[in-house]
Formats: C-alpha cells, sequence, structure tokens
C-alpha cells in the first residue's frame, strides 16, 4: 500500500493574482516550505512587536500571516491530495482562528505556541 501524496495547487495563489497556473506541487517542493517559512517569519515579527509593546507593526504581521494561511488552505487540493488535506484544511484554519484570537488578546504564549506548531509544519517538509 502506497501513501498518499499531499497536492497542493499551486496555481491558487496565481489565481488570485490573476496569473492562470494549473501545476500542482508536492508537499516536499520548496513553494510550500517557502510560505511556511514566510508565515514563520511574521510570526516572530509580530512576536517582537509585541515584546517592545507596539501594536501599529503587530497588528500588520499578524494579518499578513492570517493572509499567508489563507492562502495555504485555499491553495489544498481536496480531490487528488489523500487524507492529509482535510487534516492540514482543519489545521489552517485552527491556526487562522488562533491568529485572530491573538490579535485581539496580545497573548504571548498563545503566539509562541502558534510559532512552533509553524515550526513544526516547516521541518516537515
Amino acid at each position: 500500500m502506497t501513501e498518499p501524496q499531499l497536492e497542493i495547487d499551486a496555481g491558487a495563489t496565481a489565481r488570485r493574482d490573476h496569473v492562470p497556473s494549473s501545476r500542482v506541487v508536492r508537499m516536499d517542493e520548496p513553494a510550500t516550505s517557502n510560505q511556511y517559512a514566510l508565515l514563520q517569519a511574521k510570526l516572530a515579527k509580530a512576536a517582537n512587536e509585541l515584546e517592545c509593546g507596539d501594536t501599529i507593526g503587530r497588528s500588520d504581521y499578524l494579518e499578513a500571516a492570517s493572509a499567508i494561511v489563507f492562502d495555504l488552505l485555499y491553495s489544498l487540493d481536496f480531490k487528488r491530495g489523500g487524507e492529509l488535506v482535510p487534516r492540514l484544511a482543519a489545521l489552517y484554519g485552527y491556526i487562522g482562528n488562533e491568529l485572530l484570537d491573538v490579535s485581539r488578546t496580545r497573548d504571548r504564549e498563545q503566539l509562541e505556541h502558534l510559532r512552533d506548531m509553524v515550526t513544526t509544519l516547516l521541518e516537515s517538509c
């Protein structure tokens, strides 16, 4: 029995930017790990802003992080992605909700938990 292949539609972000693409990307390709790395960077900057007490930049970084998470969610291929896709979709949904909560509560511990989760995703690529 072969392992299910998780596929991500690389054209999802391209379609949002009105650039056609029908290429399907495997989970281990750089596109997804680049998005995870960018997400990790935005979360790190948000954490730094929270630590310094600056609320203006923090909101921008959390908003950018949320946009990345929703791009990741939008790019999932539910038809060909196998059993991992719904799990990733649930995880992305959880992260998105937690980002909204962090934006509201300014909870540094919750933000660190999200950063740990994204680190794990990044390491899995």
